[in-house]
């Protein structure tokens, strides 16, 4: 069994679950790790009306996102301006860094 393998085989150690519709706004060529597994950064931007403490609340908001494997190969067929629901995690965007990153592990429509 390979290192990806087990990794799919393993369970989760807490939840860590991010579901978002949005729409594509900007994405990078599609690259390779030097592992070869593909890569492709992009942005996303989402826009709706959600109730907070029972009023409405209009949020609007672009985050940067990451997909790896089969999902980088999802982004980079996708035009500009699609929407779809993006399904993934959050994560520091490095070790050194505060920022995070959405990593998407599916595309749905």
């Amino acid at each position: 069994m390979n290192l990806e393998e087990e990794q799919e085989n393993r369970e989760p150690q807490g939840v860590n679950e991010f579901t978002l519709s949005a729409k594509l706004i900007a994405k990078s060529v599609l690259r390779y790790t030097p592992a070869g597994l593909p890569v492709c950064d992009f942005e996303i931007e989402h826009d709706s009306v959600q109730l907070e403490a029972t009023k409405p609340r209009q949020v609007r908001c672009t985050v940067r996102a990451v997909a790896l494997g089969a999902a980088a190969h999802q982004v980079e067929g996708l035009p500009l301006g699609v929407e779809r629901v993006w399904v993934g995690f959050m994560a520091l965007r490095s070790h050194t860094s505060k920022s995070l990153r959405f990593h998407v592990c599916a595309v749905r429509t």
